[in-house]
C-alpha cells in the first residue's frame, strides 16, 4: 500500500501521544538510576509540569477510568534532593539483588540456565535498532531502567515516523508499524511481563518515598501501555528465581550479533534527527561502519 499524507490533527494526536509517552519513560528511567548530571533536572520545577502534563494528555486520550496523573502528582509531589534518592536507591537496589530486584530475568519459576540466552534476546532486540550497551557500563540489558530506556527510545521513533507520514515520505508507513510492533512485542515479552511485579515490590519497600511513588506511577502506567496494545498486564507479583550460583555476567557486555534474518525482523537500526547520543544514557547506538 502506498503512503499518503494523513489528516493534519490525526497526525498531531498521534505524534504527541507518542512524545507523552517518551516523557514518562524518561522520567522512570532517571529515577530508577542513581542521581547523576541531568537528572536532577528531571524532577526540577519544569521536568514535574511536563511530567504532569504528558500524564494529563495521556489521561484525556485514555478510555480507563484508572487515571495516571493522581500517581504522577504524588510522584513529583515527593521528589527527593539528589543526596536523598542516592541514599533510597542504595537501600533499595544495592548489595546484588536488593530489597527490590529490578533484574526481569531475576523473576519467574523457571530457572537460571536459561538466563544468558533470555539476556541475548533482550541485548538483540536493542541491537536490532542499532542500540547496544555503553563501554564501560555496569548496567544490565534486563535493568527495568535500561527496558524503560527503550520503551522511550521507540516511542521517539514512533513520533518520528508519524511525523513524516504528514509529507507522505516514502516508507513512513512501514517504519511507524516496524516501531510500533516493536514496542508491543518488547512489552508482551519482556517490560510488561515483570515490570508490575517490580513496580509493587518498589511500593511495598519504600512505602512512603520517592521510590514507591515511582513505584506507584509505572504500576499505572504499565497497565495502561498493556491496555493500549491489547496485551494483558503483567502479574502485580511473581516470585524470584533462586538465587543459584552460576557464570551469568551481572554487567552489560557487547550483545552478541543476530543473524541477517534477525535484524531484518526486528528492523532496520535507525536514528532520530536532532536527538543527541548522550540522550540514551546505558544504551547507544553502534558506530556506524
Amino acid at each position: 500500500m502506498s503512503d499518503f499524507p494523513i489528516a493534519g490533527k490525526a497526525a498531531d494526536d498521534t505524534i504527541d501521544e507518542a512524545l507523552a509517552r517518551s516523557v514518562l519513560y524518561h522520567a522512570v528511567t532517571l529515577g530508577l538510576r542513581p542521581p547523576a548530571q541531568g537528572a536532577a533536572s528531571v524532577f526540577g520545577p519544569t521536568g514535574r509540569t511536563a511530567i504532569r502534563e504528558a500524564a494529563a494528555f495521556l489521561d484525556a486520550r485514555a478510555s480507563s477510568d484508572e487515571r495516571l496523573l493522581p500517581a504522577v502528582e504524588m510522584l513529583c509531589d515527593r521528589a527527593a534532593s539528589a543526596a536523598d534518592r542516592l541514599a533510597a536507591h542504595a537501600r533499595l537496589f544495592g548489595h546484588s539483588r536488593g530489597l527490590v530486584c529490578p533484574f526481569e530475568t531475576e523473576y519467574g519459576a523457571e530457572g537460571a540456565f536459561g538466563q544468558p540466552q533470555e539476556l541475548a534476546d533482550i541485548a538483540g532486540t536493542y541491537l536490532a535498532f542499532g542500540l547496544k550497551p555503553r563501554e564501560g557500563g555496569d548496567e544490565r540489558v534486563d535493568h527495568a531502567a535500561c527496558e524503560c530506556e527503550f520503551m522511550d527510545f521507540l516511542a521517539r521513533k514512533e513520533a518520528f515516523a508519524a511525523a513524516s507520514l504528514r509529507t507522505s515520505e516514502p516508507g513512513g508507513r512501514e517504519r511507524l508499524a516496524t516501531v510500533q510492533g516493536a514496542a508491543r512485542g518488547f512489552l508482551r515479552d519482556h517490560l510488561g511481563r515483570f515490570g508490575r511485579a517490580f513496580a509493587s515490590r518498589l511500593i511495598k519497600e519504600d512505602a512512603d518515598g520517592f521510590h514507591g511513588a515511582l513505584g506507584a506511577a509505572l504500576f499505572r502506567f504499565l497497565t495502561r501501555e498493556c491496555q493500549r496494545f491489547g496485551l494483558p498486564p503483567g502479574p502485580p507479583s511473581l516470585e524470584l528465581r533462586p538465587p543459584v550460583p552460576d557464570d551469568t555476567p551481572m554487567a552489560c557486555g557487547r550483545p552478541a550479533p543476530r543473524s541477517r534474518s534477525d535484524r531484518e525482523q526486528g528492523g532496520t537500526p535507525g536514528f532520530i534527527p536532532g536527538v543527541p547520543d548522550d540522550e540514551l544514557i546505558q544504551i547507544q547506538r553502534r558506530p556506524r561502519p
